[in-house]
């Protein structure tokens, strides 16, 4: 039997004894106490007297103060006067105990419901929920729904925070340089560093750009709830760099690397600060640093001041061959045939600055060296009389005669050979049978 019970049913006894008793001494009181909920505890004057619905018939006339408790439910008191004969009603509506719940979210402005039935938005502080168990529905447009299961336990509160993964991908990128640009599938959502939000699940294309550097363009997988982070570093946009040279054909050094002859073209070149060194045969070389910016085409122009003189040679007899520095540059010469003749004079162009080694030689005459000085802008003349040597080089047949000497010269008229040092004859064409140069052997 339980308490509750045995309480209701020794209430009906006492009543009962007492009806009986008052019938035969005559009126007494009677209280009747009901409640909404029923079955709550009532207690008259502090004394437990049983559960609602109630019925008092032993209580003495007067005051008496009525107290109806519940678990779960705040407690009510009233006081009433009783007399006899009269019947008095006390009829209460228990309010049922609500807890204290604290609730907070990320993100924050989260709906939060139970049932279907909305409580507000987070952070919300709710006191309507009675005491027990409650089954919370956490929502936001963007985010997957959590539930989750709370319990109240009368005014002690209660603290749920609630974190939210989102029904799309989430993105956190970082550029370098900072404030880059960024494309989700060719939609601007904002400029690095930054993190996105609502990004749809599975494959994008994330693209990055900014001034003066180029875009970078990459493809990558979001799952729904996900948070990727990714860093990008963007290349400076290249830049031309031409480097041109007054007078052009020098060779062009970048960063002491050769490059080739002027002009020369520098493509897709880093933005950076290079060295560019400039040399040409007979000219001052010429370095500087060329700062490239990003994107830039720029033309470099390099005026290069010669080191040279020149040589005006004059050879006595012409047709001698000219060597400077043991190199051939060429072999005076006559507007005449006469190979005796002295020459006009024979121009050597952009000689360096410095001393240098001239030798002139023919065959027949004895070869002349000589050491010279060039100066830079200045021209240096220069004679030289050779010295005859009688080394015969050509030989002319007629029907009596064989002749052998030194060439002089040769016509229609004739052949004019020299025969012995310092004498010379003329052989007619006429009598010429065979001619020609001889050999060394000969």
């Amino acid at each position: 039997m339980t308490r509750n019970l045995a309480t209701r049913l020794l209430t009906v006894l006492l009543a009962a004894f007492t009806l009986h008793a008052a019938k035969k001494d005559g009126p007494t009181t009677r209280l009747d106490v009901t409640s909404q909920p029923a079955g709550a505890t009532v207690l008259i004057d502090h004394s437990e007297r049983g559960v609602t619905p109630l019925t008092l018939i032993d209580l003495a006339p007067g005051p008496h103060l009525v107290h109806v408790t519940k678990d779960g439910h705040r407690d009510t008191f009233e006081s009433v006067s009783l007399e006899p004969g009269v019947v008095r009603t006390v009829g209460v509506r228990l309010e049922p105990l609500t807890g204290i719940l604290l609730v907070t979210s990320d993100p924050p402005a989260c709906d939060v419901s139970v049932k279907g039935v909305s409580l507000g938005s987070t952070p919300l502080l709710v006191t309507t929920l009675e005491s027990g168990a409650h089954r919370l529905a956490v929502s936001s447009p963007g985010y997957q729904t959590k539930e989750i299961d709370v319990t109240l336990d009368g005014r002690t509160p209660v603290k749920q925070e609630i974190v939210l993964l989102s029904d799309s991908g989430t993105l956190a990128l970082t550029s370098d340089p900072e404030g880059a640009e960024v494309f989700i599938n060719g939609i601007a959502r904002g400029r690095a560093p930054c993190r996105i939000d609502r990004i749809p699940g599975g494959t994008v294309t994330v693209k990055v750009q900014a001034d003066g550097f180029l875009p970078h363009t990459r493809e990558i997988t979001l799952a729904a709830g996900e948070v990727q982070s990714i860093e990008v570093k963007l290349k400076p946009l290249p830049g031309t760099l031409r480097v041109v040279s007054i007078p052009e054909g020098a060779r062009i050094y970048i960063d002491d690397e050769y490059k080739g002859e002027t002009p020369f073209d520098l493509t897709k070149a880093e933005p950076k600060t290079y060295r560019v060194r400039v040399e040409r045969a007979g000219h001052e070389p010429v370095a500087r640093d060329v700062t490239l910016a990003k994107g830039a085409s720029i033309t470099e122009e390099f005026r290069l001041a010669k080191i040279t003189g020149r040589l005006e040679i004059v050879t006595a007899p012409s047709r001698a061959t000219v060597l400077v520095d043991g190199k051939k540059v060429g072999i005076t010469s006559t507007h005449g045939t006469d190979s005796t003749a002295v020459s006009d004079p024979f121009a050597v162009e952009e000689v360096l600055e410095g001393e240098h080694d001239v030798e002139i030689f023919r065959k027949g005459y004895a070869t002349q060296k000589r050491r010279i000085t060039v100066k830079r802008g200045e021209t240096l003349t220069l004679q030289f009389k050779l010295e005859r040597q009688f080394i015969p080089n050509y030989e002319v047949i007629t029907a009596r005669s064989h002749y052998k000497g030194v060439l002089e010269f040769m016509n229609e008229e004739g052949i004019r050979l020299e025969i012995t040092p310092g004498i010379s004859q003329t052989i007619p064409m006429k009598d010429v049978k065979k001619h020609g140069p001889l050999t060394e052997s000969e």
